[in-house]
């Protein structure tokens, strides 16, 4: 892209809004091959936005509503407005210092708690639409920088920060591992001069990073949250400080649905909810937030519920709980696993047709599915796993 004052004065020209509804009916491959020159620099980026739009709509409501810019590899790696949204509400401030700027919405959420923000990215390209997207969402105190972390940290004559952010660009090694030295900017190289200029540092990592690794590399850690949306873990957020030694760091798991749930450890359990559980009559599968942070057990004695097995990750209980944090159904039957007892079990019920989860089990979900003859999807929901006592178990569940 073309970042010459021409090439911006044109895009200050358009209304976006307007070729969006003239073209709201046409995909990007469309578009592009109804016009001639389909390498014309203008031409892509509209054609990323007919591409970027419909999705980014619910991602990015306020952005997408403002009409700002998208590239799609900026949009790709961007926060989500609820996830930032979160993040901003942790911290706060005068001055934030964001080393990893990219398409800026942290920084638009930051902009909420702290009175200015100096954000960093070396793609002079983005951020010339970047700077166009903040005066369209009327964000005056963040000031937008072409240079990496590593050049603006090698200053002297640099202010001192009361947060400093990092997203660094990650990618997996060739073990499919996630490790915070293969990340752009490297924290591991970088951290002693943020600390000279911050007492506190805010991450953002991948969802696959492990979270035992995490502590032993970075013993500054106070505390990680799991972020997550309805169903997946989506983000890790640590903050660090400077000089500290905790040796107990606070995990909390985080869904961020409307309203929020959340649990940490050192939650205490509420005596009075203690259940009876003679019978179970539902079943419970807990997010992959609560299961990525590792408070499993924890999270069933917070309820007073019964974990089925300390591998397993789901619970049973006598009555049905409100605003589990997770999966909730209904037990249909349930009944220790061998080949022919499923077998004469599915052809009782006639089950062609359910949903199957396995933790803890020795085989796979697609075995399973084609041993027995079972289709994917309906209404009901088999789960396969292994009892605190060594048995293997199948429970037949509905919604």
């Amino acid at each position: 892209m073309n970042t010459t004052s021409s090439f911006i004065n044109l895009l200050l020209e358009i209304d976006l809004g307007d070729f969006l509804t003239q073209n709201k009916h046409q995909d990007a491959t469309q578009f592009l091959l109804g016009h001639k020159d389909t390498k014309n620099e203008l031409n892509r980026l509209l054609a990323d936005q007919l591409k970027i739009y419909p999705k980014a709509k619910n991602k990015l409501p306020t952005f997408t509503e403002n009409h700002c810019w998208f590239t799609s590899k900026s949009y790709e790696q961007a926060s989500s407005e609820s996830s930032a949204l979160y993040k901003s509400g942790l911290i706060g401030g005068e001055i934030l210092l964001d080393l990893s700027g990219g398409l800026g919405v942290d920084d638009w959420a930051f902009s909420k708690t702290f009175n200015q923000i100096i954000t960093l990215d070396p793609n002079k390209e983005l951020n010339e639409l970047v700077r166009l997207n903040f005066k369209k969402l009327g964000l005056n105190q963040i000031n937008r920088l072409d240079t990496t972390a590593e050049d603006y940290l090698k200053s002297q004559n640099i202010p001192k920060f009361d947060w400093i952010f990092l997203d660094a660009d990650r990618r997996p090694n060739e073990k499919n591992q996630f490790l915070l030295e293969d990340g752009t900017p490297n924290i591991l190289e970088l951290k002693e001069r943020c600390f000279e200029l911050s007492d506190n540092i805010l991450l953002k990592l991948s969802p696959m990073i492990d979270l035992v690794y995490l502590q032993n590399t970075l013993p500054e850690i106070t505390k990680i949250w799991i972020l997550g949306d309805k169903s997946e873990v989506k983000e890790i957020l640590v903050v660090m400080k400077r000089n500290s030694l905790k040796t107990q760091i606070e995990l909390e798991a985080v869904v961020l649905l409307d309203p929020i749930q959340s649990f940490a450890t050192g939650s205490k359990a509420n005596e009075t909810n203690r259940l009876d559980l003679l019978q179970e009559n539902y079943f419970y599968e807990p997010h992959n937030c609560i299961i990525k942070a590792g408070l499993t057990e924890e999270y069933s004695k917070y309820l007073g519920l019964k974990q089925i097995g300390k591998n397993s990750s789901f619970y049973t209980s006598s009555i049905l709980l409100e605003n589990f944090i997770g999966r909730s159904f209904q037990i249909l039957e349930q009944f220790e696993f061998s080949k022919s007892k499923l077998k004469t079990y599915l052809s009782k019920k006639a089950l062609v047709q359910a949903n199957i989860t396995k933790r803890n089990f020795p085989l796979s979900v697609d075995e399973i599915r084609k041993s027995y003859k079972i289709k994917e999807g309906g209404k009901d929901f088999l789960f396969f796993t292994t009892l605190q006592n060594g048995q293997k178990w199948v429970y037949h569940c509905r919604k």
